[in-house]
């Protein structure tokens, strides 16, 4: 039995909920996992009410599951102040998937009302809270419900997934772990996705476990086996407790099993599981994620929600339409005054030309605001559907260019309906709801003519979307590079990363490639170091050296404090600006370059003076209020302050055509491109002039 408090907070209030108008509604979804029941509920909300509203007609409902649960009177004598009312839910009403609402019913007046008036208003605070106490049920032993209970898309919490390793863990079975992680990142989406490592004894909890015949973990008694295979496995102290054991007779059935769980999940069934082939395919084309917004063609917003309702509005003041745009990072949005939209939306016309309004925005940025017409003011190429939802619908179409400027790799693209209250005179209605509106799935956004073209090192490309590794969702053209004997912390923090590169894809990471010690990693990979070998062996490069206590800084001119302009030269950094320091405390780094080892190669290292402090990356990373602060070539963590630096020569990772390359690049330097015209346009003068004088002498001869 566990007691958990859930507030407003996480339940998608930001601050306050504004109830306005007449009959208006708060929905506040809440999920309980498979293997939970909840036994006793508790309701406390906390909320304001206008002093203006009658309290023998005004009241607050709440709905738990389509069964009205209690109505609130809004008494006079508390209106203007908050008020908090606690109210016992029964237990018996819960399901997996839950659905609580709180129902405005307002007025301020017994005679005709506006509905839209201002005075009609309850704010209901994001520090209401929902206290449940939850049971656990036995997980039952059958595959057939991953990925549960290991994650269970009910739970809106961050997944906090031990993994089970035998000590001194080989190179093949942490890959294997690796890959697993991935995909389980891949599925926890955006709650992020985290992996304790554990080795001397067995987790407190759902658990992952990684074995071979001669590697097995401490505290579990497993059987050899002669196949890759996945086992459901109750925790031998708490058999509320389940773990997936991944096992081979050898390091190559590991990774068979790793690979069966995340693309055969689908097929699995029972208890035990014996992988007999895994054929992963040839590897994936460049810029296929899944998660990403595809470039190859247009893009039907249809393509980019979950349920084709999410692009459905209903009433005059609705809550926004949302899409996701998750881009490439490198796409090269220089010179184009953004990207296009071929827009197609439906809605229930007003009866007269009024202040109705379809508003577009991108990251709370206006983009622009479309007039909502009614029938007889629309123009000759608007037409009208067959009523789909009950009534005659306008469809309008209109071009919508969101400015480049405006784009990142995560952005959100709102689309908002307003309808105006039309009045035809007192106490008289000019229409009535319902009111309805939606965006066409058939309107498109085409990244088609933005090539691929980024400036590199570009370390905040790798902390927002994993780049360039994730250029190839499979990281087909990656390697990781671990230290030869690596600690907890330098594999959780691998299995961090290949979780949220999983989560920024779509797609579980095959085809990477992991080395343990300072062996010299292949040129042709973009690589991801992991503690400090690598880089000290190529310090003598570097600007930032670590080591405990002894530390090296070449310091930049400046640092990076605004947003990298693609165009921008960046100086690389002279060699005399050099300190040298001794310090106690813990400091670490994240660190771009290109690789030494092949030109337009990538390397990202994660370094810290003590082993353990790797993990202060990697809560940055995963903090959004930090992950902003990161860009450049160098950012330096020290507690909760990160510094950011750029000093690295820039090169440049991506196709462009000839003639775009080299107006791209002649753009960092307007004068010389000026004089470069006008040398040109004086050349074709004097051919011009050549021309002509010769043709003139043709004419003269004859």
């Amino acid at each position: 039995m566990r007691a958990v408090s859930v507030p407003f907070s996480r339940l998608g209030v930001r601050g306050s909920a504004q109830l306005r108008g007449t009959d208006s509604q708060l929905w506040l979804p809440l999920g309980i996992r498979l293997d939970e029941i909840v036994t006793e509920a508790r309701l406390t909300l906390r909320y304001t009410a206008s002093p203006s509203l009658l309290p023998e007609l005004s009241h607050l409902r709440v709905v738990l599951n389509e069964q009205v649960i209690a109505a609130l009177p809004l008494p006079q004598e508390q209106a203007g102040t908050e008020v908090t009312r606690t109210l016992s839910l029964d237990p018996a009403l819960f399901t997996d998937y839950n659905q609580l609402r709180v129902d405005f019913i307002g007025h301020y007046t017994r005679d005709c009302e506006d509905p839209a008036h201002t005075s009609l208003w309850v704010s209901v605070s994001d520090r209401s809270e929902l206290d449940l106490s939850i049971a656990a049920l036995p997980p039952a032993p059958d595959l057939a419900l991953l990925p549960a209970p290991f994650f269970d898309r009910r739970d809106s919490r961050r997944l906090e997934l031990p993994v089970l390793l035998p000590a001194q863990a080989d190179a093949a079975m942490l890959r294997s772990a690796g890959i697993v992680a991935s995909w389980f990142g891949s599925l926890a989406e955006y709650r992020s996705a985290r992996f304790p490592v554990v080795t001397d004894r067995l987790p407190d909890r759902h658990a992952l476990v990684f074995a071979t015949n001669d590697r097995r973990p401490a505290g579990l008694d497993l059987p050899a086996v002669d196949a890759p295979t996945l086992r459901y496995l109750a925790h031998p102290r708490d058999p509320g407790i389940a773990l997936l054991v991944l096992q081979g007779a050898d390091d190559e059935q590991l990774e068979q099993a790793a690979l069966g769980l995340v693309l055969g999940q689908a097929v699995m069934t029972g208890s035990v599981v014996e992988v007999t082939g895994v054929d992963t395919g040839a590897p994936r084309p460049l810029y296929d994620a899944p998660n990403w917004v595809r470039t190859d063609r247009p893009v039907r917003l249809a393509e980019l929600v979950d349920d084709p309702s999410q692009l459905e509005a209903r009433g005059r003041a609705p809550s926004p339409i949302g899409v996701n745009l998750r881009l490439p990072p490198d796409l090269l949005t220089w010179n184009r005054s953004g990207v296009p939209i071929d827009l197609k939306y439906r809605y229930s016309p007003p009866t007269a030309i009024d202040g109705s309004l379809l508003t577009a925005s991108i990251n709370g940025q206006l983009i622009r605001a479309f007039p909502l017409r009614p029938h007889t003011a629309a123009d000759g190429s608007e037409r009208l559907l067959v009523p789909l939802l009950g009534e005659a619908l306008a469809q309008d179409t209109n071009p919508l260019l969101i400015p480049a400027f405006q784009l990142g790799t995560d952005n959100r693209l709102q689309f908002q309906f307003a309808f105006e209250h039309d009045k035809a005179g007192l106490c008289q209605s000019a229409f009535g709801d319902p009111v309805r509106a939606s965006i066409d799935g058939d309107s498109t956004i085409d990244l088609s003519d933005f090539p691929h073209y980024a400036a590199m090192p570009d370390i905040s490309l790798f902390a927002n979307a994993g780049y360039p590794y994730t250029r190839r969702a499979d990281l087909s053209e990656s390697a990781i590079v671990l230290p030869a004997a690596p600690q907890a912390g330098e594999v959780e923090a691998m299995l961090f990363l290949l979780g949220r590169m999983g989560r920024m894809t779509g797609v579980p990471a095959t085809r990477f490639e992991l080395l343990l010690g300072d062996a010299e990693p292949p040129a042709d990979r973009d690589l991801l170091l992991i503690g400090n070998a690598l880089v000290q062996r190529w310090s003598d490069e570097r600007r930032l050296r670590l080591a405990d206590p002894a530390r090296v800084f070449l310091a930049p001119a400046a640092a990076s404090t605004t947003r990298e302009n693609p165009l921008r030269v960046t100086p690389v950094v002279p060699g005399d600006r050099r300190v040298a320091i001794e310090a106690g405390g813990r400091i670490a780094a994240l660190v771009g370059f290109e690789s030494p080892l092949a030109e337009r190669r990538s390397v990202v290292a994660l370094i810290a003076n003590e082993r353990s402090g790797i993990g202060a990356v990697v809560d940055a990373i995963e903090d959004p209020g930090r992950l902003g602060r990161i860009r450049g070539d160098l950012a330096i963590l020290r507690g909760n302050d990160i510094a950011s630096y750029r000093g690295e020569p820039t090169y440049y990772v991506g196709t462009l055509t000839w003639w775009k390359r080299l107006w791209f690049h002649m753009a960092q330097y307007p004068v010389l491109l000026l004089l470069l015209s006008i040398g040109a346009g004086v050349l074709l003068a004097f051919v011009l002039y050549a021309y002509l004088r010769r043709a003139a002498e043709r004419r003269l001869a004859e």
